[in-house]
């Protein structure tokens, strides 16, 4: 055989080599929603889809193994197009029975803010002429859950229009969709409408049920990449940060007037060195949740710990946890068995009690409010609250309290 033939042949295996090295591309479709979705157009008329929940898809895929091609259409024919297996998947999409009948859901890509925006101060949802955007996922979700919708138009700037008109009393939309209408000069003044909180929607990749059979381990790889993915899309907005300052405020001068917080302190485990208490941790995580050792049970026994059970309880739904941690970072009372003993690594101990990032002693006052964290076991959103403990002499804390808080239950008080 000569040299040429064994050139083509050389070429033609190390192609075959690339194509089998190449990612494999997963089709997929959304919708225009400003900022989530976008479409806009490249160079040489292109089409470009971009936008935030766009970027978590493509970056949980990528760290799944597979590339992403992504098609913009109408929320109804998307959801035909995942049913006639013409696409892989389909996103953002609000949990409906439709979807669940057909597909499977991800975690969370997005979450997104819903609010009433009327002229009213004081919205009535059972009288209002409420509007929406035909097709969207806050019209599926009004009709599942028993509301009357008035109007559904094709755009959130139609819905100003009617709510200027007087057409309609109350618009349903996410809160990012409407700060994005109100930086366009085209739109009918807002300035007038008034704001009510009605959920968090999180926001979901729904895959086929033929692409799940074919690759049934996407999906969990997917998921695990999410939280990272996601980042500082699960920030709370300044309006939310406000209202959860307020409302923990009122929380924390309740339990103090319930329990002594010091003596809590003083009465818990009392470990002498970080290795004893990374020690014990090692132990604490290696059994739960699954059983717990005698230290864990001894320490829901405290008083201190009943106490914080008893108060959670008076706010079911609301308060997801109570910690109460000494200056080493280790549980010292506890409403409930947490998954580790020691905190001290974790930004609601570090932020408040110090680290080598934090070298201005903490404020009294101070709290620390985490980004929004999604919790698959009961598929809601939570929160933490961090603030610092000092005793009358102390001018660093000595300890820290942590609150769990629903952060959808928090938002609707």
């Amino acid at each position: 055989m000569g040299y040429r033939p064994l050139a083509l042949a050389a070429i033609a295996l190390l192609s075959f080599q690339v194509c089998l090295a190449k990612q494999p591309s997963l089709n997929l479709v959304t919708f225009e929603a400003p900022p989530y979705q976008i479409a806009s157009v490249a160079g040489r008329g292109s089409a470009s889809i971009r936008g935030e929940t766009v970027t978590t898809v493509t970056c949980a895929a990528k760290a799944a193994g597979w590339a992403t091609n992504i098609t913009m259409v109408p929320q109804k024919r998307a959801i035909y197009s995942l049913k006639r297996n013409i696409a892989d998947g389909y996103f953002a999409a609000d949990p409906s029975a439709e979807l669940d009948a057909i597909a499977r859901q991800s975690y969370p890509v997005a979450l997104e803010k819903w609010y009433f925006f009327t002229l009213d101060a004081s919205p009535k949802p059972s009288n209002d002429r409420i509007g929406v955007v035909d097709g969207s996922n806050e019209e599926a979700w009004l009709k599942a859950n028993g509301y009357n919708i008035y109007l559904s138009v094709t755009s959130p700037k139609q819905l100003l229009a009617l709510l200027e008109r007087g057409r309609i009393n109350a618009a349903l939309m996410d809160e990012r969709v409407m700060q994005g209408l109100n930086t366009d000069p085209t739109t009918p003044a807002i300035d007038s409408l008034h704001s009510h909180f009605l959920r968090y929607a999180p926001l979901h990749l729904y895959l086929g049920d033929a692409f799940q059979v074919t690759y049934p381990n996407f999906l969990s790889a997917f998921n695990e990449a999410l939280p990272t993915c996601m980042g500082k899309n699960l920030q709370l907005s300044e309006r939310e940060l406000t209202q959860i300052d307020e409302l923990t405020r009122r929380l924390l001068a309740e339990l103090r007037g319930l329990l002594d917080l010091q003596q809590a302190l003083n009465a818990g485990q009392q470990p002498n060195t970080l290795a004893e208490v990374l020690s014990i941790d090692s132990k604490w995580q290696a059994v739960t949740p699954d059983s717990k050792l005698p230290l864990a049970a001894h320490i829901l026994n405290l008083p201190a710990s009943q106490t914080l059970k008893n108060w959670q309880g008076s706010y079911q739904g609301l308060v997801t946890e109570v910690m109460l941690v000494n200056s080493m970072g280790a549980i010292a009372a506890m409403s409930q068995l947490t998954s580790d003993y020691w905190q001290g690594d974790e930004p609601k101990f570090l932020e408040v009690a110090g680290s080598e990032s934090t070298t201005e002693p903490r404020d009294r006052n101070f709290l620390f409010i985490s980004p929004i964290r999604y919790d698959q076991s009961t598929t809601r959103f939570q929160i933490t609250v961090s603030a610092p403990l000092f005793t009358d002499e102390d001018k660093t804390p000595n300890g820290v309290l942590v609150l769990g808080l629903d952060i959808e239950e928090a938002m609707g008080i």
